[in-house]
C-alpha cells in the first residue's frame, strides 16, 4: 500500500486538537481532560483508544434502553476511533457502575482506558440518560452529559455517540446520517429511499411513479437532487428529503443526468446533451445561470466535486474508453488520474480530499470500487465479489456505500475506507447509486 493511503489509517489523536474541543460536546467534572489526553497521546503512536461501555441500568428502565446501548456501541465500532473491552463468550462484568460506587479499578482490570456508563432516570412527566466517561488510569471522571428520553431513541443513541466521538477525538461523528439511493419497485417503476447509515429506518422518499436515478444530497441536507424521465426527456429535479416540495433544475432536450451538488449547496453540476454529446455544465439550483465546462472529443459525465468546491471530478472516453479526470471548476485545466484499467467510471471524491474512488471493468468482465489519490500515482482494489458500483463516501471520509450483486440482486453495502468491513445494509428487490447525506441535526 503507498505512503498517501497509509496515512489515513485510523486514529491518532492530536493533543491540540483535542484541548480545544474537549469541553464542547460534554461538560467536563472533576478532572481536567488535558490530564488523560496529555498521557495518551504523549508516544505519538497512531492507534485506537481502548473503550469499555457499561451496561445501561435506572429504576425503572424502558425496554428499550438496551437496545439503545447497543446501537450506541455499533456506531461508536463503526467510527473506527477506538477498541472495545468485552467479556469472554458467555461471561459479562459484574463490576459496579452505580454513579455512587463506581468500581473504577475493576473496570481497568479489563486493559480498557475509557470507562462508559449510562443511567436512566424518570423525573415526573419526563425521563433522561445520563452518560458519564472516566479515564480509567486516574480512575476520575472525564465528563457527564445528560439528554432527555426521545420515543426516537435510536436517533438519541445515534447523537449521544456523536458526541462521544467529538469528545474523544475532536472529530465530528457520522451516525447522525442517512443514505439515500434508488430503489426498483416494479419492471418499470424505481423511487428514491433512504434508510439510517446503519441500514435502519428504510423509508420511502418519492412516489410519482417512473424511474428515479442518480440522487445527490446537498452539503446542507436540505435537498435532494435527481433525474427522472419526464415526457421528452430525461431531467433533473431536487426535492426535500420527505420527497415534498418537487421542483424542476433543468428539462433541456436529450440528457439532462448525474446531478451533482457542490459543497456549499450553491450549484449543480450535471450532464448535459443539448447541444450534441454529453458535456459537463453547471447551474444555480434552480437551473439558471448555465455554464458549460467542457469541450472536448468524446462524451463527458458524472461529475463529482472535490471538497474545496474547487475541482470537479468525471468520467470522459476522449481518450476512447472511459477515464477519470480532474478539471478546476471553471472547466480549465483538465487531465487524468486513472491509469489502472482501461473502462473506468462513477467518480467519487473523497471528503477529506485526498482519495477519488471509482468503478473499474476488471479483465473479467466484473465492475469493482477501486481508490486512487488525486495526483493518479496511486491504486488500491477495495472489492472483488460480484458486479460492485456507485461509490459515495461518508461524511468523514472513513467509509463507503455502494450496490453490489455479490448476493443476487443489487443492494446497498458499506465498507471501510480500505475495503475493510463490507456490510449489507438493504434486502429489497434492487437497490443501486447511493448517495450519503451530510451530518444532519
Amino acid at each position: 500500500m503507498n505512503r498517501r493511503l497509509r496515512l489515513r489509517m485510523p486514529a491518532q489523536i492530536g493533543v491540540a486538537l483535542l484541548v480545544a474541543v474537549l469541553l464542547e460536546p460534554l461538560a467536563a467534572q472533576q478532572a481536567s481532560p488535558e490530564e488523560l489526553w496529555l498521557k495518551i497521546t504523549s508516544t505519538g503512536a497512531k492507534r485506537r483508544l481502548s473503550l469499555v461501555i457499561a451496561p445501561f441500568t435506572g429504576p425503572a428502565a424502558p425496554a428499550a434502553l438496551d437496545s439503545l446501548r447497543q446501537v450506541f456501541a455499533a456506531d461508536l465500532r463503526f467510527s473506527l476511533y477506538f477498541t472495545f473491552q468485552t467479556p469472554e463468550s458467555g461471561l459479562a462484568y459484574n463490576f459496579s457502575a452505580d454513579p455512587k460506587k463506581t468500581d473504577l479499578a475493576g473496570w481497568a482490570s479489563t486493559g480498557a482506558e475509557v470507562l462508559i456508563c449510562g443511567d436512566y432516570a424518570a423525573k415526573g412527566a419526563g425521563a433522561s440518560i445520563e452518560l458519564r466517561l472516566y479515564d480509567l488510569a486516574t480512575e476520575r471522571k472525564i465528563a457527564a452529559k445528560a439528554y432527555s428520553w426521545k420515543p426516537d431513541w435510536r436517533w438519541l443513541a445515534h447523537e449521544m455517540a456523536d458526541d462521544v466521538v467529538k469528545l474523544l477525538t475532536g472529530e465530528d461523528g457520522i451516525s447522525r446520517t442517512r443514505i439515500v439511493f434508488t430503489r426498483v419497485l416494479s419492471s418499470d417503476t424505481k423511487e428514491l429511499a433512504v434508510v439510517d447509515h446503519d441500514g435502519a429506518n428504510l423509508r420511502q422518499v418519492t412516489n410519482t411513479g417512473g424511474v428515479k436515478l442518480f440522487p445527490d444530497w446537498s452539503g446542507d441536507g436540505r435537498r435532494i437532487a435527481y433525474s427522472s424521465y419526464g415526457k421528452r426527456s430525461l431531467n433533473i429535479y431536487t426535492c426535500d428529503p420527505s420527497g415534498a416540495d418537487r421542483r424542476t433544475v433543468c428539462e433541456n432536450a436529450g440528457l439532462n443526468t448525474t446531478p451533482a451538488w457542490s459543497p456549499d449547496s450553491k450549484t449543480i453540476a450535471a450532464s448535459l446533451s443539448f447541444e450534441g454529446q454529453s458535456e459537463i455544465y453547471v447551474m444555480n439550483p434552480d437551473g439558471s445561470r448555465l455554464r458549460r465546462l467542457t469541450n472536448q472529443r468524446g462524451i463527458d459525465i458524472s461529475p463529482s466535486w472535490s471538497p474545496t468546491g474547487r475541482q470537479l471530478a468525471f468520467v470522459s472516453d476522449r481518450t476512447g474508453a472511459p477515464q477519470v479526470y480532474v478539471m478546476n471548476a471553471d472547466g480549465t485545466d483538465s487531465r487524468r488520474v486513472t491509469f489502472e484499467g482501461s473502462y473506468n467510471t462513477s467518480p467519487a471524491w473523497s471528503p477529506r480530499g485526498d482519495m477519488i474512488a471509482f468503478v473499474q471493468r476488471q479483465p473479467d468482465g466484473s465492475n469493482q470500487v477501486c481508490v486512487t489519490n488525486i495526483s493518479g500515482d496511486s491504486y488500491m482494489r477495495l472489492t472483488s465479489h460480484g458486479n460492485n458500483e456507485d461509490p459515495c463516501w461518508s461524511p468523514d471520509g472513513m467509509h463507503l456505500a455502494f450496490s453490489s450483486n455479490r448476493a443476487g440482486g443489487y443492494e446497498i453495502y458499506t465498507m471501510d475506507w480500505n475495503g475493510g468491513s463490507q456490510t449489507r445494509l438493504t434486502r429489497t428487490a434492487g437497490s443501486t447509486s447511493p448517495t450519503w447525506s451530510p451530518r444532519l441535526r
